[in-house]
């Protein structure tokens, strides 16, 4: 039984449920649960945690205290060995039945801490095929999907000249708590699988310097037919760099795609290898490895129950939108006008020495744009800045939308009578993205650096001064 918390991370619920359908195919009784202490617990069963510190961070320590429980519960993990999560994880091992984990790397770096990890592979989830519906047009050109770590960050502005040029998307996930659904910053389950089978190229970037090899990325691309292209790796079998996944050297980012994109050929000789590679390991043949931990576990003394969860909202800041109270919309006669006589009704936002790659435009039936910028952070490192979407959510946590903006003029003008406050001459993009929450105005993101911060320091955060963040939780909680 896979003992999950409601409020995890949506792709840890993707991973036990392709566990669990791989199980039943074999034969064997498995189920997910999110209600530990209603669970009916049978002298044969085995409780799996996966992962085990996101489990405990979330439920505490409960479910282990009973010694019965933690000899019958197997760690599952698939977390980076330079990250905390994965110390977490170490931490936990230590009070279970066995540990499991994905990638033979992370096993590697287990047994050093003193931990007897075993290598549990990951293959083909008949639920994840998406390769039926690529072709030849695809949705989105270079496509990044991960997390704000600075080194990956750092590595997407190095390239910023080539992501812009080749249109490139970059969704990048704001790991501060689980992500359990998708959201304009993240996303999971048939919404990313879709997404992926659009794509023409996909990135991989590593959090850290260790050349971890992403085995969940791959996972996802390969039953996508995706080709990938990513920073050196190590324990990539079965996958094989220049067959299977496309490979630059550290700091060579730019070169890779340019490389890459020239050559349709290669790219989709290298996503359909990679996908008859996944196809031909079912995931319901590799179980060994997690049957072997159960049945060791099965030897010794069953348990009675399970602590129940604690939790009962999600962790982490509230990600609700504030709602609209108000509504904004162009005056009829500027409509007419405009249709009579066109012209520029735009005006640009933006920091002092903002350069531009592209220009950030007004579409039809936009009133507000945004889009990603890259400089230089506090320690003289490049990154991006404005890296999420629409989530007027966090306004009301200290940060901002991205400080380069376009704006219907029509619309800042009403901005500026809504509110005259001091700070408000310092950071007008945060007047006009509290009139859009306040008033329904939705907001376009343009999701690549357009912009280069020249006279700033980029926060990829977008920290809002103490008082000008006040400010905005008062003018949300008055809505």
């Amino acid at each position: 039984m896979f003992v999950m918390s409601p409020y995890q991370n949506a792709f840890f619920f993707e991973l036990a449920e392709a566990f669990v359908d791989a199980l039943v195919v074999g034969g064997v009784r498995a189920t997910v649960t999110t209600e530990a202490g209603d669970f009916e617990v049978d002298d044969d069963d085995v409780f799996v945690l996966m992962p085990p510190h996101e489990y405990t961070g979330l439920e505490g320590d409960a479910i282990l205290d009973d010694p019965l429980v933690a000899g019958r519960t197997i760690g599952m993990s698939a977390e980076q060995p330079h990250e905390i999560f994965f110390e977490r994880n170490v931490a936990v091992a230590s009070r279970l039945g066995a540990v499991l984990d994905l990638s033979p790397f992370a096993v590697e770096a287990y047994r050093r801490s003193g931990v007897d990890a075993a290598h549990q592979p990951f293959g083909y989830v008949p639920a994840w095929d998406r390769a039926g519906s690529r072709s030849d047009r695809f949705g989105i050109e270079v496509l990044y999907l991960g997390n704000k770590r600075p080194r990956r960050l750092g590595a997407l502005a190095g390239a910023a000249d080539v992501l812009v040029a080749t249109d490139a998307t970059l969704i990048v996930s704001d790991h501060e708590e689980p992500n359990r659904a998708s959201s304009p910053s993240f996303v999971a389950g048939d919404v990313k699988r879709d997404l992926l089978a659009s794509t023409r190229l996909l990135l991989n970037l590593h959090q850290g310097p260790e050349q971890y090899f992403e085995w969940l990325r791959f996972a996802d691309a390969a039953h996508c037919a995706v080709p990938v292209l990513s920073e050196t790796s190590v324990h990539s079998d079965p996958f094989v760099a220049g067959v299977h996944f496309l490979s630059f050297e550290p700091g060579s980012l730019a070169a890779g795609i340019e490389a890459a994109i020239a050559d349709e050929e290669r790219l989709a000789a290298v996503g359909t290898a990679a996908y008859e590679l996944v196809r031909s390991r079912p995931l319901s043949t590799l179980l060994d490895p997690l049957l072997a931990a159960a049945d060791a576990a099965r030897e010794r003394p069953p348990a009675s129950r399970l602590a129940p969860r604690t939790r009962h909202e999600p962790a982490g800041r509230d990600r609700t939108d504030p709602t609209a109270r108000a509504a904004w919309r162009l005056p009829r006669r500027e409509t007419a006008r405009r249709l009579v006589r066109g012209g520029d009704h735009a005006r640009v936002l933006a920091p002092e020495g903002t350069s531009w790659r592209a220009p950030l435009t007004l579409e039809h039936g936009d009133s507000i744009a945004t889009c990603m910028a890259d400089g230089l952070d506090g320690d003289g490192a490049p990154t991006l800045e404005g890296l999420w979407p629409w989530e007027p959510w966090r306004l009301r946590h200290g940060q901002h939308l991205g400080r380069v903006m376009a704006v219907d003029v029509s619309l800042l003008d009403a901005v500026n009578r809504w509110i005259v406050e001091p700070w408000v001459g310092e950071h007008p993009y945060v007047a006009v993205q509290l009139f859009a929450a306040v008033h329904g105005v939705p907001v376009r993101h343009v999701p690549r650096p357009l912009a280069r911060l020249g006279s700033v320091i980029a926060d990829p955060v977008a920290r809002l001064p103490h008082h000008v963040a006040e400010r905005c939780r008062q003018i949300l909680e008055s809505a």
